[in-house]
């Protein structure tokens, strides 16, 4: 499952979806939009997204460690 990765102080995600660009289109699968965005709310740390074709992607968030 493809992942995207939110860092912590972000709330908005945009990416491409690796299914869509590897997948050839045919004739029962035309060429879709690879685009994938969203908003994930700040305290939530996991989200899932799904493609215009319907690939599921999951959403995670990265919680970043300040130095001591």
């Amino acid at each position: 499952m493809q992942t995207i990765y939110v860092r912590d102080e972000e709330t908005r995600f945009a990416g491409l979806c690796d299914e869509c660009l590897m997948t050839e289109a045919s004739l029962y699968a035309p060429k879709c939009d690879p685009n994938v965005a969203g908003t994930l709310r700040r305290y939530v740390d996991i989200g899932f997204r799904t493609c215009a074709r319907g690939h599921r992607i999951l959403v995670k968030r990265v919680r970043v460690m300040e130095p001591a």
